[in-house]
């Protein structure tokens, strides 16, 4: 309950600037790709508030992606010691089940034994 209000406490006074920022900068600029200037077929307007977030969405993006591919080391390894544990736990499962299996051929072969030294004792 609180993140939900904390969370609208936050967000409310951010989208209200941006749309305010949005309105502020509404009128087309002049856009050229040609870095030097003499090509006037790369120059095209947009409004200034398109371009900002367009590269604010653009530099999330791309870093999310580098961040997401530096990291693959860590998930790689993640996913091998996940397998790793659950190979051991298949193996671990495996001796108790012999374990037990031994302990219940040896309660059988004593109580076998045991039945033939009280009979011959009688």
């Amino acid at each position: 309950m609180i993140s939900r209000i904390l969370t609208l406490v936050i967000l409310i006074p951010l989208a209200i600037l941006l749309v305010v920022f949005c309105v502020a900068n509404r009128q087309a600029v002049p856009v050229s790709l040609d870095p030097i200037g003499n090509m006037p077929q790369l120059v095209f307007a947009a409004p200034l508030f398109l371009l900002l977030m367009g590269a604010v969405i653009l530099g999330v993006v791309l870093g999310g992606l580098g961040t997401w591919f530096t990291q693959a080391h860590y998930r790689r390894k993640s996913w091998k010691r996940k397998y790793e544990v659950e190979r051991l736990r298949r193996e671990a499962d495996e001796s108790r089940a012999k374990l037990r299996q031994i302990e219940e051929e040896r309660v059988r072969t004593n109580s076998g034994s045991t039945a033939l030294v009280s009979s011959q004792a009688a």
